[in-house]
């Protein structure tokens, strides 16, 4: 079956794509696993210079964990690939994707990029309902007013890979997602054709590791008197809440 490159982002001693793989190659899908840091019992030195850990906490009202920065930084080093690739998109799966029959249905049409970011899974998703793309089947798109949550599945072009690859700055958020994704052609699926295997049982790594260390978003007052944050309540009214 023809496809764009796939990409399975995975840890090497966390192999969880077994059940993922077999999918595939059962629809004649090729893919390459994307071996990525490991945050999870503390991020490499190396690694330090690429996140800025008070710029993050001051953005999310949080720290963010070690693997929330390595998740994000393996999900940029996937851009920098596509970036530098000759495919006109790519797609990224985490190893505990779980791919429905849709998603092998759109597989073809897919080759012609219908837009810079289509988010496969997504949680927390704002959309205009206005704006909206014919995938295929009974799938829709829709265009996202505000980064949603999950990065499960999700198709990329290569321009929009390049600005989240090499944008300035070092990592300042979580993968799923930053804030500049509404500058350019992001839209969701509905219905949903990726879901996170064993999502409503299992406990994420990333979920354990903000628990263990006790990072909640605190919440102020003094959040009311910023324009950024009428800015969003008046968005998320105007929105439609699609997942």
């Amino acid at each position: 079956m023809e496809f764009l490159p796939i990409y399975i982002l995975s840890l090497k001693n966390a192999q969880r794509f077994t059940p993922l793989t077999k999918a595939l190659e059962a629809h004649g899908v090729d893919y390459e696993i994307f071996w990525g840091i490991d945050g999870r019992e503390g991020l490499p030195a190396v690694y330090e210079k690429n996140i800025d850990r008070l710029g993050a906490e001051a953005r999310m009202g949080r720290p963010m964990s070690d693997g929330e920065f390595a998740c994000a930084l393996s999900h940029r080093q996937i851009y920098m690939r596509i970036a530098e690739g000759d495919a006109p998109a790519a797609i990224v799966l985490e190893d505990d994707a779980e791919l429905s029959q849709a998603f092998f249905s759109i597989g073809k049409i897919l080759i012609e990029p219908p837009c810079g970011l289509l988010l496969f899974d997504h949680k927390n998703t704002y959309v205009n309902l206005r704006d909206r793309l014919f995938v295929a089947g009974d799938v829709y798109a829709y265009r996202m007013v505000l980064p949603p949550f999950l990065a499960t599945g999700y198709m990329v072009s290569r321009e929009v890979a390049a600005q989240l690859a090499f944008r300035d700055g070092p990592v300042t958020q979580p993968s799923d997602w930053p804030d500049v994704i509404t500058k350019f052609d992001s839209y969701a699926c509905a219905p949903r054709v990726i879901t996170q295997r064993n999502r409503a049982t299992e406990e994420s790594g990333l979920e354990e590791g903000r628990r263990r260390h006790r990072y909640r978003k605190r919440k102020s007052l003094r959040r009311v008197f910023y324009k950024a944050y009428w800015r969003r309540w008046i968005t998320k009214r105007l929105a439609y809440k699609l997942a």
